[in-house]
């Protein structure tokens, strides 16, 4: 009799077991499509992102990025608020220098609370992914902390790198005419924007308009 008890045990055991991995192979929804604009503040990336959603339409494509789950999130800082950001967990700020031929550097600093932004955004993204949702982010690494981050946060999901390039000087006369972010922001993270990334793409967003570059990007993609 015991080893009718232990052989019913173990086939209730197995079924179960292959009741969850049928549920989760099989009830689990497919991961969607990641496409990274890496690229310096200013260079084009959120209208991109906007073309291409209107080019992919009736497909949804969901646009994420460094504006609206990083900085958008942050509590805005006008009169008093500022004394908030220097506390020594400071979330958002900036340090103002000069290179050697005085051109203005504005760097984007965070303190231990911006940190946990950065890594939730990263999370966003892929759990948006996770979620079905074809995704394509506007961003800018602006730590190599962030980039490992997202990477490993993407690891199993297909994501297609794409590197944004424009000149420093048409960049900054961008910047200027946006006045979004101070003359010297872009300049902070020219150099270093790109890390050691292995790009899939590259576009050159002074060259081309966004409409064609979303065009470029799809039939690169083969959609």
């Amino acid at each position: 009799m015991k080893y009718l008890i232990a052989a019913v045990a173990t086939l209730i055991i197995v079924v179960l077991i292959v009741r969850k991995v049928f549920n989760y192979s099989y009830g689990k929804t497919s991961c969607g499509v990641v496409i990274i604009l890496n690229g310096p503040s200013s260079s084009g990336k959120s209208t991109i992102q906007r073309e291409f959603q209107y080019l992919m339409m009736p497909e949804l494509w969901i646009k994420l990025g460094i504006d609206t789950l990083f900085d958008q999130p942050m509590p805005d800082i006008q009169g008093d608020n500022l004394s908030f950001w220097q506390t020594p967990n400071k979330i958002r700020w900036v340090d103002s220098a000069h290179d050697a031929d005085h051109n203005a550097i504005i760097t984007l600093c965070t303190g231990q609370e911006g940190e946990k932004v950065a890594y939730g955004m990263n999370s966003a993204i892929a759990a948006y992914a996770k979620e079905g949702c074809n995704v394509i982010v506007d961003y800018i690494a602006y730590k190599k902390e962030w980039l490992n981050d997202l990477h490993d946060k993407l690891k199993n999901i297909k994501t297609y790198w794409i590197k944004v390039n424009i000149p420093l000087h048409v960049l900054e006369e961008r910047e200027v005419a946006r006045g979004t972010s101070p003359k010297g922001h872009a300049r902070s993270h020219y150099d270093s924007v790109h890390w050691d990334i292995k790009y899939d793409f590259e576009v050159h967003s002074d060259q081309e308009d966004a409409a064609e570059i979303a065009q470029r990007i799809k039939k690169f993609l083969n959609l």
